[in-house]
């Protein structure tokens, strides 16, 4: 059949707009197939979303309470304030710097910001990874109010719909009050108002510009860039918060600069205004949870902490800490049963008691340090040392009270002979000739090794001590150098472990304020042997360790340099006892004493030692026999 060229022309012309139809009706398929699915997200989301009550925004903030290893509350981990911020405690410059740092477009938007969301999807699909999730202040609230963890779609829908829920039942400033009442500012603080008392020892209405941005550039990272844990990262992020503030035209140029120049001033924790005061196990844990990844997001929304405490020990301890600091401080108070009982420490005790005269500048009490003054400090561990529990700590004092605040096993000591074990162990390491045999003195021992030799293993186990040089040679044997007493504690515990390194944990596990677990204690992979199994075993009962047949392990020693008294008692799957002893001044330096009180006191330190072993083994053996 023949077709003319305008016929072919005509015919391909009607084609191609078929195609195009069929195009525009698939478009618009899509479209409301699209459509159909982001409706059912919506109510899908929108029921979920009803579930939760908006209410709890306005409920008691929640707290962190640390619980014994029989789920027994026994502190709570937080000094915080219960009542949240008002929005007439806020000084403006303090709302303009969290909203430069976290959310500048707080009170335009509706609880969510759509195009800061589209540009986070398009990087996160970009890098094939969930790395922004462009959450604005109500949907940082909405994950602290109900829990919402883990980084994925589904969690962020659920976020949003929640996010715009809470902006219509509550106006801007009650949100933003419960924002900054909630979120951690690292250094146990939970709030605005703890932090502000913390760091600066002010209220939040007294906190300048230059206080204001620091505040609020280390929301982002508390644990890693707070002023306490890193001046330089805190006040990098302040004066990122600054230039930001800057760019919004929150402050002036002049402004800008006289603040960036500010010296960070931090309170001194004396100075420091608190509302409770932290228990010392409570001290401890939350020590080990500024170490642990991922918990101090957490922290906000309150956590459960689940611990190796044992109540009954631990009330023991301080009982019995107490009644030592009674007897040593007052000659007239009568001596307790644990005092009077059989033993040579407890017979040695009660013959000079009486009759030692206390230094006239003794302070008695728990009251604070004062001028001029000496008191009396003791830190103190019970450790676990049973097969599969090694290391867990079963009761803790830092100091005489947690009133201070203050942790003195994180305090250096000069170790003396109580580091004579470790150059001993030096000696048996492979590669050691035939000279290089374990005499009964350090000082000896170390000099047939060479300084080289014991530096090198002690280095290796105290990484960050300063030694004494070549040139002081003698000061390193007779460990005439500083150490804090955790890192003494820790080396001694492996030492009698077999070389191996069991951290002195007290959190078993970690659960969310919706009962999520966080983090659980790793019981399975052995712990690193830090020190050759045959070298530890080899000096584990060599002096100054004290050993008799079926008797516990026990090291007694006076440290140089009025560092006070250290004491040990420890038993092969049994318990450790842990123990330091001395005397400070005002400063919180070794004070000096009579020769014949320093007797007395370390006298009491072993017999305190001794019974504080005694007592827990028979604590936990009752506590097994209990279905």
């Amino acid at each position: 059949m023949f077709f003319s060229r305008e016929q072919n022309r005509h015919k391909r012309w009607y084609h191609l707009l078929s195609l195009e139809r069929k195009k525009i009706r698939g478009l618009m398929a899509g479209g409301v197939f699209l459509a159909a699915v982001l409706l059912t997200i919506l109510i899908v989301y929108s029921v979920r979303a009803a579930a939760y009550d908006p209410e709890r925004l306005i409920s008691s903030l929640p707290g962190c309470t640390l619980y014994d290893s029989n789920q027994r509350p026994v502190a709570t981990l937080t000094q915080h304030d219960s009542a949240p911020v008002t929005w007439g405690e806020l000084p403006p410059h303090l709302v303009e710097a969290f909203l430069a740092r976290e959310d500048d477009y707080f009170f335009k938007h509706h609880g969510v910001v759509y195009s800061a969301l589209v540009r986070s999807a398009l990087r996160n699909l970009l890098a094939l990874s969930y790395r922004q999730g462009a959450s604005t202040i109500t949907m940082q609230l909405t994950r602290h109010v109900f829990d919402l963890q883990g980084k994925t779609i589904d969690r962020k829908l659920l976020e949003i719909m929640l996010a715009q829920r809470l902006e219509n039942r509550y106006d801007k400033a009650t949100l933003l009050c419960q924002y900054l009442s909630r979120i951690y500012f690292g250094q146990n603080c939970y709030g605005l108002r703890e932090a502000a008392r913390t760091y600066f020892g002010k209220e939040i209405r007294e906190l300048n510009t230059a206080e204001s941005a620091l505040l609020a550039g280390i929301v982002r990272a508390p644990s890693l860039i707070n002023p306490v844990r890193s001046i330089k990262r805190a006040i990098k992020a302040r004066n990122e918060t600054l230039q930001r503030m800057r760019e919004l035209d929150y402050i002036s140029q002049a402004e800008y600069e006289q603040a960036v120049k500010e010296p960070v001033t931090l309170a001194q924790p004396s100075a420091q205004k608190t509302t409770e005061t932290l228990t010392y196990p409570a001290m401890w844990a939350n020590a080990e949870l500024d170490l642990l990844p991922g918990i101090s997001r957490e922290r906000g929304h309150g956590l459960s902490v689940v611990s190796f405490l044992q109540e009954p020990v631990q009330r023991y301890l301080e009982q019995a800490i107490r009644e030592t600091l009674d007897l040593l401080e007052n000659p007239e108070v009568p001596l307790p049963a644990a005092w009077s009982a059989e033993g040579d420490a407890a017979k040695a005790f009660r013959k000079i008691f009486a009759t030692t005269k206390r230094p006239t500048n003794l302070q008695r009490g728990d009251t604070p340090p004062q001028q001029g003054k000496i008191r009396l400090q003791i830190c103190s561990l019970i450790v676990d040392a049973r097969l599969n529990h090694r290391g867990n700590v079963l009761a803790v004092t830092c100091g005489r009270n947690s009133s201070d605040s203050t942790n003195y096993w994180l305090d250096e000591i000069m170790p003396g002979r109580i580091i004579a074990p470790f150059i001993f162990y030096s000696a048996c390491l492979p590669g050691r000739n035939e000279q290089h045999i374990v005499a009964h003195s350090a000082k000896v021992t170390g000099s047939r090794l060479g300084y080289g030799a014991v530096s090198n293993t002690l280095s290796s186990l105290l990484p960050g001590v300063a030694l004494p040089g070549r040139e002081n040679e003698p000061a390193l044997y007779d460990g005439l150098f500083r150490v804090r007493k955790i890192d003494m504690a820790r080396l001694l515990f492996a030492l009698q472990n077999t070389g191996r390194d069991y951290p002195l944990r007290l959190v078993s596990t970690v659960w969310s304020n919706g009962q999520r677990l966080i983090y659980a204690a790793d019981r399975d992979t052995p712990p690193k042997e830090i020190l050759r199994r045959e070298g530890a075993v080899a000096v584990s009962h060599l002096p100054p360790f004290h050993y008799s047949e079926g008797l516990p392990v026990t090291l007694h020693e006076e440290l140089p340099e009025s560092s006070g008294y250290w004491s040990m008692v420890c038993n092969d799957r049994g318990v450790a006892v842990i123990l330091w002893c001395g005397v400070l001044d005002a400063a919180g330096k070794p004070a000096e004493t009579t020769p014949q009180f320093r007797k007395l006191l370390g006298l009491a330190t072993k017999n305190l030692a001794e019974n504080l072993h005694s007592t827990t083994r028979q604590i936990l053996r009752e506590a097994a026999k209990k279905p």
